[in-house]
């Protein structure tokens, strides 16, 4: 069985994690915390150097980090229930969609981003929030643009079908309400992410019902 280490504040994972559910493929989670566990830490180093989570471990010879590439594999060895449409034009644009949170987005606000911004740069809570909060905005205005943009009225973000580009788009949102940011600019976003958690991938990947969420909240 696969084992995917994971943490319900990752939104690397919380991305891996729907994509595993949508496809069905059975898992067992590990649920880390690098940040906080020094010792813990050091093993997971020794396995994943770069130290980051999501990494997902196929067997003793396969050990997938970086959540693109974990969904790029798992997108090729489990086929039957695709994120990515037959269409080649289609495929460019939900991936294009898709990098705009994970490359673009995910990286400015993730957790060790945000640590160095308070330890390293001295920057209070306040100003930590407007870094965080400008750069999501940077993200959902064109994701917004894009999708009112589009010639159908689907459930998703690119048909009536979720795709790579909902897995990615809805980790992000996920992000923003937990912090309540102001999203009643995109309607269009806001449409999709409750499209989206009527799925049951998407209720079981979520942060809330995850086993480390629940023992960090007693």
């Amino acid at each position: 069985m696969l084992q995917l280490y994971t943490h319900y504040r990752s939104v690397s994972a919380h991305r891996v994690r729907i994509a595993l559910n949508i496809k069905g493929v059975s898992y067992k989670s590990i649920f880390l915390d690098v940040g906080n566990a020094p010792a813990e830490r050091l093993t997971y180093l020794n396995l994943n150097p770069q130290g980051l989570i999501p990494a997902l471990v196929v067997d003793e010879n396969l050990l997938i980090t970086q959540s693109s590439a974990i969904l790029e594999y798992l997108e090729e060895r489990y086929p039957e229930r695709p994120l990515l449409p037959e269409g080649i034009e289609l495929r460019a644009r939900i991936r294009s969609f898709a990098q705009i949170a994970v490359a673009d987005t995910h990286p400015l606000n993730n957790l060790r981003t945000l640590r160095y911004l308070r330890d390293e740069m001295k920057l209070d809570y306040e100003q930590r929030s407007r870094w965080f909060v400008h750069w999501l905005h940077k993200a959902f205005a064109p994701m917004e643009s894009i999708l009112a943009g589009t010639d159908h009225d689907g459930a998703y973000c690119f048909g009536d079908r979720a795709s790579l580009a909902d897995v990615c788009l809805v980790p992000q949102v996920s992000l923003a309400e937990r912090y309540g940011v102001d999203l009643s600019s995109y309607p269009c976003l806001r449409r999709v992410y409750r499209s989206c958690l009527t799925m049951a991938a998407f209720q079981a990947a979520a942060p809330e019902t995850q086993a480390d969420h629940a023992a960090a909240a007693r």
